[in-house]
């Protein structure tokens, strides 16, 4: 994932160490896992799994759960390993679900992640996807030039569809969520969090950062989407 470790978003903690959810929180995971229709005791791979909620919230619901993230520290009653998005130590075709929350608008390689997830992924496994998009994409730019803030990977969706359906997804739902995120951020604000601390801004100002996310008008998104078929595999 990007170099944007000291960013609240991007390791779910709060600056006095307490854990922040994503946007929507639990309420918000359990909508995708339902509208995602997975069968009981379903194996679901968490990809940037952060401090383990949503790992818990899935032992919770009788799935079996494994969490990657880059983050060495110890996670309380889940299962993870070390590892990128773009370079997944499971075997192929070992999972029917697949989550990233939050995690691949700051992965370093965007399209291979997702690759990686139709690779690990069964035939008609789910890929669920919560994370920041940008609602005025013509603005994009502004974003990008933010190479060390953790908003410098924020989705396009005409782009992510498109990487999608090269690696063999269909989407089967796209959901905006962004008054979630203008909730999230305003509840981090109010538990003392700046905006520096919450966006990653040790390469460019916090002002420099609010401007460009009002420039794309960043959203919030969920998205689920089925792999389909390899050539040869049977539907």
């Amino acid at each position: 994932m990007s170099g944007c470790s000291a960013s609240a978003y991007w390791s779910g903690t709060l600056p006095s160490g307490e854990v922040l959810s994503h946007p929507g929180g639990s309420a918000l995971t359990r909508r995708a896992l339902e509208l995602a229709c997975l069968p009981a005791g379903a194996r679901v791979l968490d990809v940037g799994c952060g401090s383990g909620q949503s790992l818990r919230l899935l032992g919770s619901l009788g799935y079996c759960g494994l969490g990657v993230d880059l983050a060495s520290d110890g996670r309380p009653g889940v299962s993870y390993i070390r590892a990128r998005a773009e370079a997944l130590p499971v075997p192929s075709a070992s999972f029917e679900a697949v989550l990233m929350e939050c995690s691949l608008s700051v992965a370093a390689a965007q399209q291979q992640a997702i690759l990686e997830c139709a690779r690990v992924l069964v035939p008609g496994g789910r890929l669920i996807v919560s994370d920041l998009y940008a609602r005025a994409p013509e603005s994009i730019r502004q974003i990008r030039a933010l190479e060390r803030s953790c908003v410098a990977g924020m989705l396009v969706r005409e782009d992510l569809e498109c990487w999608l359906g090269r690696a063999g997804f269909r989407t089967n739902l796209w959901e905006d969520h962004s008054s979630e995120l203008r909730t999230f951020v305003a509840g981090f604000l109010m538990q003392g969090g700046t905006p520096d601390e919450l966006w990653g801004c040790s390469g460019g100002s916090a002002e420099a950062i609010a401007q460009a996310m009002r420039s794309v008008r960043a959203g919030y998104f969920l998205l689920v989407a089925t792999r389909g078929p390899e050539r040869g595999e049977q539907r």
